[in-house]
Formats: structure tokens, sequence, C-alpha cells
């Protein structure tokens, strides 16, 4: 059953989210357009909005660029991109709600990331902000850029696809149950078990791993079966802005260039020798790639 829990959950890392279930489960195209309003709102409401579903850490001043962190991440994971990119660039690093420590919330995850991020954008003027999410927060990244195009400026997505089409709905409530049904010490030793070999260098994960286990396991499970049961594929044509798409050299490469081939202005890298965690395996040439990226679509004057 373990190994089974490390192969399911890794492979869902890799891909995103999913079912069979193409039309998907994204917002209506009412909130659609009020996504795509104009910035503010009435008085200093906007302004002073506060999200539930994520924490964020604020720093430089600059180009907008957000960063969310993956599964039961801290937005730590982010540290070193974030120093390269360097002062000029205005980061927005992302810790979500049941994860790495923080409390749960009790509604769909990935759905109400998707939704406040939208609206924190809007509150706080970000003009056309680069989204970079890694795993299952590069699938909140292609579901914002989706459902709110005009909020966009362009999207980093490290390996994380748009669906996982044969994650049956079954298999994701018993995914869903291993994490929500283990005592203090099964959990720790699952995450222990399916996250330490997401990295060449597990002594590099050492960090990760620690903030990971102190995850609310109901948060785990539910945002599992969330990202195993919702599929972006049928809307994923609306996203506007330019994607870089960074994969780690592993077999999930065929299945998530295909997924993304609809999208008009995109592009795939595959780092060698990476795992999941590829700007852990291959700072530079995650960097280099993130820098060509950034260069090649400047933000708008």
């Amino acid at each position: 059953m373990r190994f089974a829990l490390v192969v399911l959950v890794a492979a869902l890392g890799v891909a995103g989210c999913g079912s069979a279930q193409h039309p998907g489960t994204t917002d209506d195209d009412d909130e659609v357009r009020a996504d795509n309003a104009p910035f503010g709102g009435p008085g200093n409401a906007a302004k002073k909005f506060v999200p539930t579903s994520f924490a964020a850490k604020v720093t430089g001043a600059g180009r907008p660029v957000i960063f969310i962190a993956g599964l039961g991440c801290p937005g730590d994971v982010w540290d070193e991109t974030v120093a390269h990119l360097g002062p000029g660039v205005e980061a927005h690093v992302l810790t979500l709600s049941g994860f790495a420590g923080r409390p749960r919330i009790d509604k769909p995850l990935g759905k109400t990331v998707r939704k406040e991020l939208v609206r924190y954008i809007r509150a706080r003027g970000l003009e056309a902000p680069i989204i970079v999410g890694h795993s299952f927060g590069g699938f909140i990244a292609y579901w914002v850029a989706e459902s709110a195009p005009k909020r966009v400026g362009g999207v980093i997505v490290v390996d994380a696809g748009l669906a996982l089409s044969d994650t049956d709905p079954d298999t994701a409530e018993q995914l869903r149950k291993l994490w929500t049904q283990a005592d203090d010490d099964q959990f720790t030793q699952q995450v222990r078990d399916v996250f330490s070999g997401m990295a060449t260098d597990p002594k590099r994960m050492a960090h990760t791993v620690d903030a990971v286990a102190k995850s609310d396991r109901f948060a785990m499970g539910d945002a599992i079966y969330e990202n195993s049961t919702t599929d972006l594929r049928a809307k994923v044509a609306r996203i506007t802005a330019p994607l870089l798409v960074v994969l780690a050299d592993g077999g999930q490469q065929q299945q998530i260039r295909a997924q993304v081939d609809v999208i008009p202005d995109h592009k795939v890298v595959v780092l060698p020798h990476t795992k999941h965690f590829v700007m852990f395996d291959d700072p530079a040439g995650f960097f280099h790639t993130v820098d060509a990226f950034l260069s090649a679509h400047p933000a708008p004057r």
C-alpha cells in the first residue's frame, strides 16, 4: 500500500490534476467576467482584502511575480529563485492554507485559491503579473490564467499538467483516505516516503520534507482529491498569456506536451537529469530558462 501511495501521489504531483471528466470544473462565465473587471473595488474594500486560502510574503519592488508552492510545501521552496531575480522584482510568495503549518480552510483549496488570487491581484492593482507555480501550484497557475486571462502577464509552470486522465473518482477517494485516516506517525512516514525522492539529492529536500510534515492531513487529502478530480483541458485554450512549462526529465513529458499544445503561446523546456523539484536539481538551468522567458516577455509599459 505504501508503494502504491508513493507512485500515485508522485504521479499526481507531476500531472497536476484530473480525471476522465473532460468538461472540467472551472467557474461560470459570469464569475470569469468579474475576474476581468477593472482594478480595485468600492471604497477601500478591495485594498483591505485578506485571503483565507493563502498567506503572501511580499519583497522587492518592480515587476510583480507571484510564486505558488506545491502540495504541502512552504513558500520558501522559491527562496533561491526570488534571490536570483533580485530586488527589482516584487515577489509575492504564497504558502497555501493547510500546508507547512498553516491552518486549513473548509473549502476546496485549489478552487478557493484560484478565486482569491484573482481578487488579490485586483485588490493590489498588480499589472500583468507573472504567475509561477510548481506541481499543485502549477495547476492553480493554469487555472488562474484560463479563467482570468486579462489579469495575467505570463505563466511559468514547473512540472505540472492539466489532467491525469487515468485517475478515477474511486482511486482519488482512496488517495484522500490514505492521508486523512493516517495517524501522526503514519502521516510523517508517508510524507517522507513520497517527497524525499522528488529531488536527486535527498538532503536538498530535507527542509521541505520537514515543512510538509507539518501540514494538515485533511488539507493534504482533500487537495489530492480535488487535484485528481478536476480537469482543465476543455477550457485551457482560453489562456492568452505566454506560457513556459519547465519539466523534469521523467515519463510525463509527452502527456503534458499534448495537454498544453492547444495553448496559443507556449514553450516547453525539459531540464535533463532533474526530478520533480526541478529548481532544486538544476538551479542554474532553471534560472537561465526563467530569465530568457522574462526577457522575451517584458513588463507592459
